[in-house]
């Protein structure tokens, strides 16, 4: 067996870092809910376009079995960025011409 080189050890197995692990990775903030994906798929497009990180939260299970309780498409983002999101995602767009 060959052993690990001594940097990738030190880097692998330091517990210097005073962080836990939940602060490291924060639960993700839903910041809205669509009826579809195309419409959350705009959404986080927009959020892409201001430098804000999203993922699309679409557990339907398929669309197969419609459930009245489903609580429908949710945009998440980090916690750091919920209040920017969610103004970006609220601003309506001015034709300034």
């Amino acid at each position: 067996m060959v052993a690990a080189p001594a940097c990738y050890e030190m880097h692998m197995t330091d517990q210097s870092d005073e962080s836990n692990e939940s602060d490291a990775h924060p639960e993700p903030v839903i910041v809205a809910t669509y009826q579809s994906v195309g419409e959350a798929e705009v959404a986080q497009a927009k959020l892409r376009a201001f430098g804000v990180e999203s993922a699309i939260d679409d557990d339907d299970g398929g669309g197969v079995i419609p459930v009245d309780l489903d609580p429908g498409i949710q945009l998440e983002v980090r916690a750091v960025d919920a209040e920017a999101a969610a103004e970006i995602l609220t601003e309506s767009v001015v034709d300034e011409t």
